[in-house]
């Protein structure tokens, strides 16, 4: 751990002692949980390591393999391993058999998850997954599950994938040991005593309701003003972005930009139909290169019938903006298109421009 880790760790240690004292000792598994929680509230995502693409030049990947060397920077920036890794070691310190499972010890960009041990059964997490959720009041979805949710929900979408083999891996280092579950309601009852949620209400439970009623046509219509069904996504988007904004703030400290986008577009399917964001909304995992190292840069584009609209994510308010077509030209931004070439959003805005699709392309269909 680094100075800023060790820091945040002796002060949940003593929250942790404060509990004890009034409460008495908390099962190695309730315990483990409040760490999980809490580390999660001190970290944010590397940005400049998330900003590459899967497919890697070889200076890319070399310039990758640099920022996860470095670890969790002074900021709380940390990648999965950091994050992980961190979590194991603050269960061992207290009394908590925990490890770290690379999935291939000799890549130095291999993922990493982890599990530990409480009375004789073994339990999986993964912090980097939780971190976004944790932030913003969310359930978390990647502690204590299932060996057969992490099978059917985590591996075996493709029978071919080495994941199959990392989940086998990981059992074999728990000694053959399969992963047990720990039930939602649970935690729900761990996070109601220790403040993780308000009387057992999460952000969850919100956007459900708003989901309820972004898909009934009737109100939704009369809501936002329009039959038009490209008005009626680019009114839903803003809708997301100007009444409901980032909700998640935690131990002073913002949201980080990976996990702020993350939140923005799990709120805008909560809004947002199928169709709608099929046919209508595109999302660009941009970047800008300053100094050296690649900021994030993320555009939304709504396609209109006569012209199109766009926002670009501004990191300082983390948040989606609008913005007009030859300002945004003039920011020199670069993303990654899946299967094609292509490296500048000038060449994608002419592309898009004028296009209103009737129907979905299979290109609009693979999105």
């Amino acid at each position: 751990m680094n100075q800023y880790e060790r820091e945040n760790v002796e002060k949940i240690k003593k929250e942790i002692r404060e509990y004890e004292e009034k409460n008495g000792k908390m099962p190695k598994e309730k315990l483990a949980y409040y760490i999980y929680r809490r580390m999660g509230q001190i970290y944010s995502y590397k940005e400049a390591y998330y900003t590459f693409s899967n497919e890697l030049t070889k200076e890319e990947y070399d310039t990758r393999v640099k920022y996860y060397k470095e670890g969790t920077t002074e900021e709380g920036e940390a990648i999965c391993t950091d994050m992980n890794k961190a979590c194991v070691e603050f269960m061992k310190e207290e009394g908590i058999e925990a490890s770290l499972h690379l999935v291939d010890e000799n890549d130095p960009l291999s993922h990493a998850n982890a599990s530990f041990e409480a009375n004789g059964r073994y339990f999986f997490f993964n912090l980097t997954s939780d971190v976004m959720r944790i932030q913003t009041g969310m359930k978390t979805r990647n502690f204590g599950i299932s060996q057969e949710f992490l099978t059917k929900k985590l591996y075996d979408r493709n029978p071919r994938n080495s994941r199959i083999k990392f989940l086998k891996k990981m059992n074999d280092q728990n000694d053959g040991n399969q992963f047990s579950e720990i039930p939602e309601e649970t935690i729900v009852q761990w996070d109601e005593e220790f403040g993780f949620s308000y009387k057992g209400l999460y952000i969850n439970d919100v956007l459900d309701l708003m989901k309820k009623e972004a898909f009934n046509e009737g109100f939704m219509m009369q809501f936002f003003g329009t039959n038009k069904p490209d008005e009626l996504a680019q009114r839903k988007f803003e809708f997301v972005m100007k009444y409901v904004g980032i909700m998640g703030k935690c131990a002073n400290k913002k949201l980080g930009n990976v996990q702020a986008m993350e939140y923005y577009l799990k709120l805008s399917k909560k809004v947002l139909t199928i169709d709608e964001r099929v046919l209508y909304v595109k999302k660009y995992d941009g970047f800008i290169e300053e100094n050296g190292k690649r900021k994030i840069k993320n555009i939304v584009v709504i396609k209109k019938q006569r012209e199109n609209i766009y926002y670009l994510y501004h990191s300082e308010k983390q948040r989606y903006e609008r913005i007009e077509k030859d300002e945004l030209l003039g920011k020199n931004i670069k993303f990654y298109i899946s299967d094609t070439d292509k490296e500048n959003i000038e060449e994608e805005i002419k592309r898009l421009e004028g296009r209103f699709p009737g129907k979905p392309t299979q290109e609009m269909e693979r999105e």
